[in-house]
């Protein structure tokens, strides 16, 4: 696919989300006020919320307020287009919002008269902040007007989080005809002009004054004025923009109307451009692999003066806009494939940066302090390698290793003081994975505390990863060549935690893998999604498959129309709905379908299917398919989305939570490595995709260390090319390697 043709590809009518890989996005969870011109709704900085942000009121030459009707609604990543009309004065209005990597939004209106005579109309782009300096809590200050723009600072303080001060700006094109700003006591904060205080004092014009006296609780209403005449059938272009930043606002270039879309155009086609290039003759594989990558730089946040000393991705919108380490992990497995490591290894170089007096990482980085409460687990080790496999960085590497050291040492003194090669679980938070039998298992209150050490429970998931850190620090160790004791240590601690799965997880009457409780020794017997976690790696052998097919894909069990739920069908505590004990939960894990799970379950089935069970190949493309296809809107291929998790029987998403583009899991990452088939390894490729009934598929622009790729599929055959050398072709089923 062109990579011009990206942006509009991905176009569609029903989407709103505004961001350009910067500190400032544009993505209420629950917009209320899209129907009204400008940028009402509420703005997130770094993770903070800054609401409201600006409306655009039109008054007639008598003041009387233009209602305007929205007629359609365009988005893409680039630009949110709205078509506004209002019959009596015969209006058309067109306005394209785009939000620029300099932390600007700007609403872009062209306003064109279909009437037969000469009008004249008032175009006020004004916000209302609250200024409550006595609580605490947002408070206004150093305001500045003039005909260039009203700015001023606020200070946002939430509760039990380190304030945070911004310099805003509104302005207008060519400067304003009049401005003013004015306090008031408070009164619903809502874009309607007849709640303003302009309302009652307009006469023509704003009366260019700044009035705040005796305002240390209220609301600070603020607005810039243009006059517009417009003959029969002319136009008017002007331009709306609403700045924010810790930084000064000197050396903002602005820019004439059709700037700011070119800029916000050309900086996702730059973007695109950085990422492998994909397409193939299923739309929804396509598309999602594009939506993909939309939502990653979406969730972008750059490095700066904050803890975010390397670029990072979030994890969603909202309260999930920061570095999280939950999800961390996944990032870096997705990042890996763009053409600068910078995004991948800072995923884990925030981490290693915020590391902990007790060496474990932060479970949530905001760009100031620390939420010392929260912790998370991840697969950090598995996903260094990963990315090293595409970008060799001998510094990275350093880094990662000697900060894993110390955050393997955390885990063997603190999560298994006892030695047995397991590994605790405190709480049901700390794994993402709230509201489980797993954990009641072992205390009946395990559903009411908080962070801390509140349970204790032998986890298959977290033994997993530790088990794929000890084996990653192994290789880490032997390519930076640190001395042989260490890695004779690691080997010993994962061989030791591989041999205390195989003898105290696995259950050989079950076929299956389980947690443990520590205070009886005895396996807790109850099936999740995380009983398959060992699949991934080694620690299984062709012994186990039949587990794997005895459970998984039981649709008594976990085989699912839209497989897999987190807790197996027959659990007691089953809800495909969310409920837990009768009540709808944010984040239940008794039965939903989180694509967090799935990412795991498809890597799980892949590699059984690789190493013992060929068999199992078109499963592992049937489960990756109806993995990509649940994350659309009703099965509409033009509505792709990515909700926290879904209905295992009809694949509706949890939209009731707002938080769509959600970055908890890895799919493009799937897309390459078994639709495409391409593997990195130490020294080679492997190129084997799996059968996926596709009747094309091309991917290029691969950059694996230093080397370009291509690969083509047509039906059964495939062909490899790798920089300038001569094509190599082969079959499904018979994988090539490629040295590099």
């Amino acid at each position: 696919m062109k990579t011009t043709e990206i942006v509009k590809f991905l176009s569609r009518q029903d989407k709103w989300y505004l961001g350009g890989g910067n500190n400032l996005s544009w993505a209420p969870t629950f917009p209320a006020w899209l129907h009204f011109p400008g940028l009402w709704d509420e703005a997130i900085y770094f993770n903070y919320s800054l609401a409201p942000l600006y409306t655009i009121t039109i008054l007639d030459h008598l003041g009387h307020n233009v209602h305007l009707r929205l007629k359609h609604q365009l988005w893409d990543p680039s630009n949110l287009e709205r078509h506004f009309s209002s019959d009596i004065q015969k209006l058309e209005i067109i306005e394209k919002n785009v939000c620029l990597p300099d932390e600007v939004l700007v609403s872009e209106l062209e306003i064109t008269s279909a009437n037969n005579a000469e009008q004249t109309f008032h175009v006020i782009a004004w916000t209302v902040q609250e200024n409550h300096r006595t609580e605490g809590i947002k408070s206004i200050s150093d305001i500045k007007a003039t005909k260039d723009g009203v700015s001023f600072h606020t200070t946002l303080s939430p509760k039990k989080r380190r304030e945070i001060a911004l310099l805003c700006e509104l302005s207008i094109s060519n400067q304003s005809d009049s401005f003013c700003v004015q306090s008031s006591e408070d009164t619903v904060i809502q874009p309607h002009w007849h709640l303003t205080p302009f309302y009652n004092l307009w006469s023509d014009h704003l009366n260019n004054t700044i009035n705040v006296s005796g305002n240390d609780k209220g609301l600070i209403f603020m607005g810039i004025h243009k006059r517009v005449v417009l003959s029969p059938g002319s136009n008017k272009k002007l331009v709306v923009r609403f700045r924010a930043s810790t930084n000064k606002l000197q050396g903002y270039v602005r820019g004439g109307f059709g700037s700011s879309l070119l800029q916000s155009n050309k900086n996702w086609k730059s973007y695109f451009e950085n990422v492998p290039n994909f397409a193939c003759s299923d739309e929804f594989f396509t598309r999602y692999y594009w939506h993909r990558w939309y939502g990653l730089k979406l969730m972008t946040l750059p490095r700066g003066e904050t803890n975010y000393s390397h670029p990072a991705i979030c994890e969603g919108i909202g309260y999930f806009r920061a570095p999280i380490s939950y999800s961390a992990h996944c990032h870096m497995r997705e990042t890996r494939w763009m053409t600068s490591p910078d995004i991948a290894q800072g995923s884990l170089l925030n981490f290693v940066a915020g590391q902990r007096d007790n060496n474990s990482y932060p479970g949530y980085i905001d760009p100031h302090g620390d939420r010392e409460e929260m912790f998370y687990h991840a697969n950090w080790g598995a996903s260094v390698l990963e990315v090293h496999r595409i970008h060799h960085d001998q510094g990275f590497l350093d880094s990662a290793y000697k900060s894993l050291t110390k955050y393997c040492e955390y885990f063997d003194r603190e999560r298994d003081s006892e030695g047995s090669g397991l590994y605790d679980i405190h709480n049901h938070y700390e794994t993402g994975q709230e509201y489980m039998s797993r954990y009641t298992a072992v205390s009946p209150d395990a559903d009411k505390v908080h962070w801390g050490e509140q349970i204790r429970l032998k986890g298959v998931d977290v033994t997993v990863y530790i088990y794929e850190l000890k084996k990653a620090l192994v290789e880490m160790a032997s390519i930076l060549r640190r001395p042989d004791r260490e890695r004779r240590m690691w080997k010993e601690g994962y061989k030791k935690t591989k041999a205390s799965m195989l003898r105290e997880m696995w259950d050989p009457h079950e076929e299956m893998f389980f947690d443990i409780n520590p205070q009886t020794g005895e396996r807790t017997r109850i099936m999740a999604a995380t009983c398959f976690y060992p699949y991934m790696t080694d620690i299984v052998s062709e012994n186990h498959v039949n587990g794997l097919r005895r459970h998984l894909l039981n649709p008594d069990e976990f085989w699912t129309p839209y497989p897999i739920p987190s807790t197996s069908v027959n659990d007691p505590t089953f809800s495909a709905g969310g409920l837990w004990k009768g009540k709808r939960m944010n984040c239940p894990w008794n039965g939903r379908v989180w694509p967090m799970t799935n990412s795991h379950i498809a890597e799980a089935l892949a590699e059984t299917a690789i190493h013992f069970d060929s068999s199992l190949r078109p499963i592992v493309a049937e489960f990756i398919r109806k993995f990509i296809c649940m994350m659309f809107y009703d099965g509409d291929v033009k509505r792709p989305n990515c909700f926290e998790h879904y209905h295992p029987y009809t694949g509706k998403p949890s939209a009731f939570r707002g938080v769509d583009d959600y970055q908890h899991s890895w799919v493009v990452d799937l897309i390459l490595k078994y639709m495409a088939g391409i593997r990195p390894k130490s020294d080679s490729i492997i190129i084997d995709p799996f059968p996926f009934g596709l009747k094309w598929l091309e991917v290029s622009k691969i950059m694996i260390r230093g080397h370009s790729m291509e690969v083509r599929i047509d039906e059964e055959s495939f062909t490899v090319r790798v920089d300038d050398r001569p094509p190599e072709v082969s079959v499904l089923g018979k994988p090539l390697e490629i040295a590099i």
